[in-house]
């Protein structure tokens, strides 16, 4: 997969076509768009999909150029045929929102990206596909527990259920409201949240809960206790060993050991 960014573009693109899939967001400007010799007016916030041999080409319509995202599906052979070119979703606008910002990050978590394609490409493809039953689900999700501190990929999470990853996806989200990686972060979670309490170290708990670093770990937690990992350690145990202190958060209040001060509203299991 390539990642293009285009930004103050006002030339034109000459009519052609690829032999790969294409999927663009428009950020600014306006572009007038021919796509198998029908037109269409582009603007902002307009995702497009664009099967192989799609011939397409555009040309500037106003004062604003052109930004434009893009993502170039280069060897992708599972991909399904897309029903665009014009894409009227705000849930697919937004899983590529999230591809963006998964691909402007230092360091890219390739499982949760893998897993946001998926689900984009489902929303885009063309025929409509059987409802999922929830059969593998449970299959899934065991696979996901025993090996929750390993570097785990979408394919062989839908391998355990018997799936392709697309209908994997759908089955699992159906019967757990959540998707499958979503699902593995809230399971590390809970085996770093355990060894903070007995005095593992921030760093230590990200390594032996599966995490790919320390930040990962911290941003996973706060999403889901509503704190940080030192700010946790601390209120169970009293101490600061071993626990990253946030700049500028204050030190939580003494507590019982084995006790948390909950933040206003939060209820913790």
């Amino acid at each position: 997969m390539e990642f293009r960014h285009f930004a103050g573009f006002d030339q034109l693109f000459a009519p052609h076509a690829h032999d790969y899939p294409v999927i663009g967001l428009v950020r600014e400007g306006h572009r007038l768009m021919e796509c198998n010799r029908a037109r269409h007016h582009l603007g902002p916030g307009q995702l497009l999909a664009l099967n192989p041999g799609d011939a397409h080409g555009c040309v500037q319509e106003g004062a604003v150029p052109l930004v434009y995202d893009s993502l170039a599906l280069l060897d992708l052979p599972d991909c399904p045929p897309f029903a665009g070119p014009i894409v009227e979703d705000a849930e697919a606008v937004a899983f590529m929102e999230d591809i963006i910002a998964l691909l402007e990050v230092p360091f890219v978590d390739e499982a949760h990206l893998e897993e946001t394609l998926y689900l984009l490409l489902d929303l885009l493809a063309a025929a409509d596909r059987p409802a999922p039953s929830g059969n593998g689900a449970h299959a899934m999700a065991a696979y996901l527990r025993r090996h929750a501190s390993e570097t785990v990929r979408l394919e062989e999470v839908a391998a355990a259920a018997g799936l392709d990853k697309y209908r994997a996806l759908r089955s699992f989200t159906a019967s757990f409201g959540l998707t499958p990686m979503r699902y593995l972060a809230s399971l590390r979670v809970e085996s770093a949240r355990e060894a903070l309490a007995v005095g593992a170290s921030c760093a230590e708990a990200a390594t032996e809960a599966g995490f790919a670093d320390q930040a990962h770990m911290t941003r996973a937690f706060k999403e889901r206790l509503g704190m940080t990992p030192g700010f946790y350690q601390r209120a169970v145990t009293g101490s600061s060993a071993g626990a990253d202190r946030v700049k500028g958060a204050p030190l939580a209040p003494s507590t019982p050991k084995g006790s948390v001060d909950s933040p206003p509203g939060q209820v913790l299991s």
